[in-house]
């Protein structure tokens, strides 16, 4: 090769060599984008998990124990989180949602027998077992249940004047009312409160009879 096609070659070489250390060096740039952006979710994450069980202050404890910082903190009904966090150039956002404890679990051995017919029947129409979400409740139930009253979507009555305390209700989950609502009359379940407490069953046959027997909730 000569001298000539050497000295064009040379140019071209260090040219190639300056693209492929700028690519490089973009490339690496990108890659430090992406795992900052990826520790910045995480860190939302976390935060918003903690922010939703235990508050702000959590929140923002966590995110620092992650490397980042809380920009941004809201509440978003009675369970819901927001958080915005920045981990250097970079920001996450998450949503969590904090988890109401289940009421007490109730015994379905102590609920009368009439009711547990009639959820037999009910189980015959339908194929299957009619879950159940709140049975036989004791008066301590029913006292835990009313303190929590304003924690829980449907109302509660007072210890003493729950038909649960007596045997005499059930409450299902609000998903299985579409299917539980065709067969439950002719399985003598009846819901007395639609609107306000629409996932609380009694007996159909013999409600007139108990309510003048005593006072009884109007709630479950």
């Amino acid at each position: 090769m000569c001298r000539s096609e050497k000295g064009q070659v040379l140019p071209l070489v260090a040219l190639a060599l300056v693209l492929v250390g700028g690519a490089c060096l973009v490339l690496a740039r990108l890659g430090a984008v992406a795992v900052a952006r990826a520790r910045a979710v995480a860190a939302a994450d976390a935060a918003a998990l903690a922010g939703a069980v235990d508050g702000e202050h959590a929140a923002r404890r966590v995110a620092e124990a992650n490397g980042a910082r809380v920009e941004r903190f809201e509440r978003v009904g009675r369970t819901d989180v927001r958080v915005r966090v920045a981990f250097g150039p970079a920001q996450g956002r998450a949503r969590a949602r904090r988890v109401e404890p289940a009421p007490p679990a109730a015994s379905l051995g102590d609920l009368s027998p009439a009711v547990r017919t009639a959820l037999d029947r009910a189980a015959r129409l339908l194929g299957r077992p009619v879950p159940i979400t709140s049975g036989f409740r004791s008066s301590a139930e029913q006292a835990t249940l009313y303190a929590r009253r304003a924690m829980l979507p449907y109302p509660v009555a007072p210890p003493g004047r729950s038909m649960h305390e007596r045997g005499l209700a059930v409450d299902v989950p609000t998903a299985f009312l579409p299917t539980l609502l065709p067969v439950a009359r002719a399985a003598g379940l009846c819901r007395p409160y639609p609107v306000s407490d629409p996932v609380h069953f009694e007996l159909c046959a013999g409600r007139a009879g108990e309510a003048s027997a005593g006072p009884r909730a109007r709630t479950g």
